[in-house]
């Protein structure tokens, strides 16, 4: 009966401080004074309650142990995560570059067709331009033609055919040498050259009694005398005796003297007469 007594206030003493933790959750606070179990409760409540203290010594290695696998379990899962967060970014951003690779291949694919085509259309347009001009052209030129036959008719009304040229014979005004070459020029042509007697003759037969300049000349070099249309050296003179006559040095321009119809040097500058003009270059 004392034993039995015995054990149940061990186990009351053991139990007591669950009790109190239970206790104060309500609010009331009690203290344990259970420091000395084996001599409060002697060597067989100890033994008697061995098995529970081992019990809850392993339970707690357990749950350590436990705690240590968890908080690695949670460590790999973390690890896990982050590999796959990376995984799901490097994935993300190769769609992108896939998208936008393939939309760039699309876009230039349709560039390329649209400059293909802009390239013929500017083909087309040119050889288009080309053959416009070219009519263009033609027919410029046609009307250039024209005017230029135009021009001339309305120039040679001036003029009259003696031979096979046309000459102009101005028997009013009296100008110098260089001032008859502009006038002449101003009409179409040039001060006049003969290329042979036939022509001579037919011309001085419709001058008056008077004096006519001609474009024969010798101001490059005396006494070497040349047209001043062509620039080439005259081919027909009919010179007085004792002619090319220099009496001063400007005397180089030649003239018909109308009296005897034949060739006088006089000055170029200070001499004034009427005068004589060829439509063409050529002589």
């Amino acid at each position: 009966m004392l034993s039995s007594t015995r054990i149940i206030l061990c186990a009351f003493l053991l139990l007591y401080p669950y009790g109190s933790l239970i206790e104060a959750q309500e609010g009331r606070r009690y203290v344990c004074l259970l420091s000395d179990p084996p001599n409060q409760c002697s060597e067989y409540c100890v033994s008697a309650l061995q098995p529970v203290i081992d019990h809850l010594s392993k339970e707690k290695q357990d749950w350590g142990a436990c705690e240590g696998k968890v908080n690695g379990t949670v460590a790999k899962l973390d690890k896990i995560e982050d590999q796959l967060t990376a995984t799901q970014i490097q994935i993300e951003a190769q769609q992108a570059f896939l998208v936008n690779n393939i939309s760039k291949a699309i876009a230039q694919d349709d560039l390329g067709q649209k400059l293909k085509d802009i390239e013929g259309n500017q083909t087309v347009l040119g050889n288009q331009l080309k053959d416009g001009q070219k009519r263009t052209e033609s027919q410029l030129t046609a009307i250039q033609r024209t005017l230029s036959d135009i021009e001339r008719k309305l120039v040679l009304q001036r003029y009259q055919q003696i031979g096979s040229r046309y000459f102009y014979i101005e028997h009013n005004l009296q100008v110098n040498w260089r001032t008859a070459e502009q006038m002449c020029i101003e009409m179409g042509g040039h001060l006049a050259a003969f290329q042979n007697a036939q022509e001579y003759n037919a011309i001085v037969s419709q001058l008056n009694k008077a004096n006519y300049w001609l474009g024969v000349n010798d101001l490059a070099k005396q006494g070497e005398f040349i047209s001043l249309a062509s620039g080439k050296r005259a081919t027909y003179f009919k010179w007085r005796k004792n002619e090319p006559k220099y009496n001063n040095p400007t005397q180089h321009c030649a003239y018909v003297y109308g009296h005897e119809n034949i060739m006088i040097v006089l000055s170029c500058t200070t001499d004034v007469m009427h005068f004589i003009c060829q439509s063409d270059s050529d002589v």
